[in-house]
């Protein structure tokens, strides 16, 4: 079980920005891989400022659990 804390920027498209993707905190180097291939798969709606798509800067945790 471990978090990966993630930083990123989702472009006015809904794309993570793979440049600006920040390991901020990890509990194991696997967990960071996995979150770093789910990243560049993952859409977004953009966010909005006065009904105009704009980038924004994201801060995400990613949990892992095992079922026992």
């Amino acid at each position: 079980e471990g978090l990966v804390l993630v930083q990123y920027v989702v472009d006015t498209l809904g794309n993570v920005e793979a440049s600006t993707i920040k390991v901020l905190k990890s509990d194991h180097e696997l967990f960071t891989a996995a979150t770093l291939d789910a990243l560049k798969e993952m859409h977004f709606d953009p966010a909005r400022v006065g009904g105009r798509a704009v980038k924004q800067l994201v801060q995400s945790p990613f949990a892992f659990n095992v079922d026992k």
